[in-house]
């Protein structure tokens, strides 16, 4: 009996793992090419969120991307000439309309809260400072040495469109900003 019982729990450990082993990768495309993740994979947490990298995909859609060890915060930012049509909110939350001319977003590894800031230049030539702030549903993590965070708030906060296609496990982003 006792090597009946064994002989069942290998095959289940064995069967289990091959489970896991066949599982199917997650897959991210920017503009319509896969995104190269060669020592840390994106993967789905407890919450559903498919957590990423951060560096390769800041480097898929053309963004500067900075690391504050001692606060463990990732700080992406761009530029754009002559900027981008959109809205933020002033300091006083009114909001303001113009063009984006500059935009960052910060994530720090346990915090759901999200900060953005940018400048808008409105018609008249006036520049103003915009921020926000937001509340993820998950938190950013560092996992095997890698700072990970959900693909969608860092890409959409940047003018992308996110899908995911379920059966070939693919999140796609697609630039949707206006120039």
């Amino acid at each position: 009996m006792k090597k009946m019982m064994a002989l069942l729990l290998a095959g289940m450990m064995i069967f289990g793992c091959a489970g896991t082993a066949f599982a199917k990768e997650i897959n991210v495309t920017v503009d319509g090419k896969t995104v190269e993740f060669t020592d840390a994979k994106p993967y789905v947490d407890e919450n559903g969120r498919t957590m990423v990298p951060l560096r390769p995909v800041a480097d898929a859609i053309g963004i500067h991307v900075e690391w504050d060890r001692r606060t463990k915060t990732a700080v992406f930012s761009d530029t754009y000439d002559p900027g981008i049509e959109g809205f933020g909110y002033d300091i006083d939350g009114n909001q303001v309309y113009g063009r984006i001319v500059y935009m960052s977003l910060s994530f720090q590894v346990g915090e759901p809260e999200v900060e953005m800031f940018g400048r808008v230049k409105k018609d008249s030539g006036e520049t103003t400072m915009i921020a926000d702030r937001f509340r993820m549903d998950t938190k950013p993590v560092v996992k095997d040495g890698r700072t990970y965070a959900p693909l969608r708030y860092m890409v959409q906060s940047f003018g992308y469109d996110v899908g995911w296609d379920n059966e070939t496990k693919t999140v796609t982003a697609e630039n949707n900003r206006i120039r």
